[in-house]
């Protein structure tokens, strides 16, 4: 959500900030390219999708991403 407020002359934007936090063991992957994803990330705008340029950047959503099992060497990477 954005909320646009007016000072005098200077426009002042509050935006809401939306965190995915992925469960023990899960990882995130973003559905439409398969891109993997750590355990968390901070959605806002893409400019890229599959490596390649968008036409227009795209507002991300949680919709867009999806719990996957952790890889092995990742999770082995995190015990070390």
């Amino acid at each position: 959500m954005i909320q646009i407020k007016k000072n005098k002359d200077m426009q002042i934007t509050e935006q809401k900030t939306t965190v995915l936090t992925a469960a023990d063991g899960k990882v995130l992957r973003r559905i439409s390219d398969g891109h993997m994803f750590g355990k968390e990330i901070y959605l806002g705008y893409t400019y890229y999708l599959g490596g390649k340029p968008l036409d227009e950047p795209l507002m991300e959503l949680p919709e867009h991403y999806e719990e996957v099992d952790e890889p092995e060497e990742s999770a082995a990477e995190t015990a070390e």
